[in-house]
């Protein structure tokens, strides 16, 4: 076989198709190249998906310390936020490890300072629905998270549970709207 010298060889390249311990199509949430599941070249952008659990583990901690100081006719709705974010943090760390991808499962500084947030509320002022402003304007980074993660190349099946978490989250702020 004669090779072009203008031409380099094609070294490290790897087969989307080729076995490595699991079957592309039968796991969309394999770790491999994208393009096996989706049609387009590239690997998967897992760090979208990372981000959209950490904002969502965040969310859940913020909701956790209100949990705790929730006035007795606001702690429903405090409760059904909390277990949203509860779930879906739990799916979403469930999607990362089946794709073998680093997850964290404590959130970042920001679920830290969500806590001390609605700690220092509490201390002055009463958890109840007058703080519904704030967790709109919160759960505006849940949503954005979750938007980019779904717009990014991901498993169809992965941005289809995005998509129903997704509009679980809207259908609940549509229903606390009255709170406002």
């Amino acid at each position: 076989m004669t090779t072009n010298p203008l031409v380099p060889p094609l070294q490290g390249l790897v087969d989307p198709l080729a076995k490595s311990g699991s079957d592309p199509e039968s796991s969309s949430a394999s770790a491999g190249a994208g393009l096996a599941a989706t049609g387009r070249p590239g690997a998967f952008e897992w760090d979208a998906l990372a981000h959209a659990q950490t904002r969502t583990i965040d969310a859940r901690e913020g909701f956790a310390k209100m949990a705790e100081h929730a006035e007795p006719a606001f702690a429903p709705v405090v409760a059904r936020f909390l277990a949203l974010h509860t779930r879906h943090g739990e799916e979403l760390t469930r999607l990362l490890s089946e794709a073998q991808q680093a997850s964290d499962p404590d959130g970042s500084m920001m679920g830290t300072i969500n806590r001390m947030v609605v700690a220092t509320r509490a201390f002055f002022d009463d958890i109840d629905e007058d703080v519904m402003i704030q967790i709109r304007s919160g759960e505006e980074n849940v949503i954005d998270a979750y938007q980019a993660a779904i717009d990014s190349l991901l498993p169809a099946d992965v941005q289809q549970k995005l998509s129903v978490m997704l509009s679980e989250l809207d259908d609940l702020l549509d229903e606390t709207a009255d709170l406002d």
